[in-house]
């Protein structure tokens, strides 16, 4: 049973704030693994929250869609279905790519750091969603857990 920020407003502002903190820790990461002093983390993790938010919402929207259609396996309300996270890899993976694209390599001359950095931001994006996942706080009017 969940046990914590109950508020859908509250709870999607927390989500969010706990995002942009994580985010501008990666910012940091990947500034000195690009050797970018010039970048201020908060503003490029401003801007990942954003693309989050945005490609987040979108996903969230088209999945709430199918499930309401039946067109979507398992259930949000019931808990959430390892398949809606999985779903979010390919989503994660371009969001990631678009900040490296972005701010740190705009030619893409170094695909396979991208890579390695796409992948180390992929599964931070996950482990921020943790306080979600174990029912802290509900996001869009759901408890994700």
């Amino acid at each position: 049973m969940p046990a914590g920020i109950s508020h859908p407003g509250l709870g999607y502002a927390t989500f969010c704030a706990i995002k942009f903190a994580g985010y501008t820790a990666a910012a940091h990461f990947l500034s000195m693994s690009y050797s970018r002093d010039d970048l201020a983390s908060w503003k490029v993790g401003a801007v990942r929250t954003l693309i989050g938010m945005v490609a987040g919402g979108g996903y969230f929207g088209l999945w709430y869609l199918m499930q309401r259609t039946g067109q979507a396996p398992g259930g949000i309300h019931g808990g959430f279905p390892l398949l809606y996270l999985a779903g979010l890899l390919p989503v994660r993976i371009a969001e990631w790519w678009l900040l490296i694209w972005l701010f740190y390599d705009r030619k893409l001359r170094e695909p396979v750091k991208g890579w390695r950095m796409v992948w180390i931001g992929t599964i931070w994006s996950y482990v921020l969603d943790a306080p979600a996942i174990a029912g802290f706080i509900a996001t869009a009017g759901f408890w994700v857990c």
